[in-house]
């Protein structure tokens, strides 16, 4: 962008932002012919109506009001840059942006952010909680420079690194007949009331084709699309469950969990921001949570 451009633009956030050309001039420490100019100049060259002047002020136009929303962004993505510069001058690492699927994201990835946090001196760090495939999009566009997802067919961003497969834990209600074994084969939840994750998900597929090998046939009380939820359930006695370690780990006290044996492994995407390495500071971070992920893991199969 040219520096001409820039002071138009300038100009255009001050009227808007002001509701004057009068004030935007006071803002911008310019004259108002000046400002008026500059509005001008970015009307013919964007070939855009931004005002109406038919009432001898300037009234936005509907144009403008767009207009206004992608300056905001430029504006905002330039102080970001400007932020990151002085961090980097002053010997900080900047910023972390994190993208991942809801089991991770409501516990298990804040909390080992945070700790990466309060290791790396002047580092700032976001979470975004959301579905596999919005969490594909945002690091495919360069929105997080890591993600946590399930995989997806013609999915956007790359995976970069080796999945986190994470065992199945069986999820028992207190009082559960089985709860006093120190682990569960699978055969002795034949007939056994069954939670499962919706239909739409890998991981019910897995957990369903694990039962369907090795012919045991529980009987499906409930369906619900988020392996928390399945867990709440089990506490309230409705029946088993099985989820992936780290979501089961969180509900450790309110249910029994146990090893199954044989169980599945539930496999975590490692995305990036495609056609770049994975930045030092992500790997850090990715070399951090694999560990915690490992730890919680293995005290999840031996409550």
């Amino acid at each position: 962008m040219t520096p001409r451009r820039l002071h138009q633009l300038e100009a255009f956030r001050a009227v808007m932002q002001s509701g004057s050309v009068t004030r935007a001039a006071e803002m911008l420490s310019l004259s108002q012919p000046a400002v008026t100019k500059l509005l001008r100049a970015l009307e013919e060259e964007t070939r855009l109506a931004l005002f109406d002047r038919s009432r001898r002020r300037l009234t936005p136009t509907h144009e403008a009001r767009r207009f206004e929303a992608e300056a905001e962004r430029f504006f905002a993505a330039a102080t970001r840059m400007d932020r990151i510069a002085n961090d980097m001058r002053s010997g900080g690492m900047g910023e972390l942006r994190v993208a991942t699927l809801p089991s991770f994201g409501f516990s298990f990835v804040p909390s080992v952010l945070a700790r990466f946090a309060r290791q790396v001196r002047q580092l700032r760090v976001s979470v975004t909680v959301a579905s596999s495939l919005e969490v594909h999009e945002m690091v495919a566009g360069g929105l997080a420079d890591l993600g946590f997802a399930l995989s997806l067919s013609a999915a956007p961003a790359s995976a970069v690194a080796e999945p986190i497969r994470l065992p199945g834990i069986l999820v028992l209600p207190p009082g559960h007949r089985l709860a006093r074994r120190r682990r569960v084969m699978l055969a002795e939840l034949q007939g056994e009331p069954c939670i499962s994750l919706g239909r739409q998900y890998r991981l019910r597929d897995l957990v369903d084709e694990l039962f369907e090998r090795h012919g045991v046939a529980p009987v499906p009380v409930a369906e619900t699309q988020n392996a928390a939820a399945a867990c709440a359930m089990a506490a309230e006695g409705l029946g088993f469950t099985v989820v992936e370690a780290i979501t089961a780990a969180q509900f450790a006290g309110r249910v029994v969990l146990r090893p199954l044996e044989p169980t599945v492994e539930f496999p975590v995407n490692v995305l990036a921001p495609p056609g770049r390495p994975v930045a030092v500071l992500a790997a850090r971070f990715l070399e951090m949570l694999r560990a915690e992920a490992a730890a919680q893991s293995a005290r999840a199969g031996r409550r």
